[in-house]
């Protein structure tokens, strides 16, 4: 069978569009962040390894409306949580698509890779909307 001309113009973007639609490999690496906003405490550990798997993990506490001595309690709480259970913070396989990384096939972005800056930034979901951005910047150890 003889492809036209035109035909052959076509098919390779359509090949190139149908390799690209399938999963990139993330960045490797540790990732750590922490925000206080008038709403939210949020600490946020991340970890990519080969193969888009990662271990993450994520507390908050929503501090609206709290004093400042028990806002600064909460942030020491939530610390001291993630430390302790890190060991056994959830595991699992993310995609990975231009710069974003999403559940397996879900849409809604967990983090988004800034490359120039190798940050990752966490999206934070409450009551199913986006409530918060935390950044977390590249760490060789988690802090203990």
């Amino acid at each position: 069978m003889r492809m036209s001309r035109w035909a052959r113009y076509l098919v390779a973007p359509l090949l190139l569009l149908i390799t690209s639609c399938g999963s990139q490999d993330a960045p490797t690496g540790r990732w750590e962040g922490f925000i206080d906003s008038p709403t939210w405490i949020i600490v946020v550990r991340l970890e990519v390894e080969s193969g888009n798997n990662i271990r993450a993990s994520a507390l908050s506490a929503n501090v609206d409306g709290m004093t400042l001595p028990n806002k600064f309690a909460a942030a020491r709480q939530l610390k001291t949580a993630i430390r302790e259970q890190w060991p056994n913070a959830v595991r699992g396989r993310i995609d990975f698509h231009g710069n974003t990384l999403t559940r397996t096939d879900h849409v809604a972005p967990l983090f988004v890779f800034d490359e120039q800056k190798r940050t990752m930034t966490f999206y934070f979901y409450a009551g199913g909307k986006l409530a918060e951005k935390v950044v977390c910047l590249p760490v060789e150890r988690f802090a203990s």
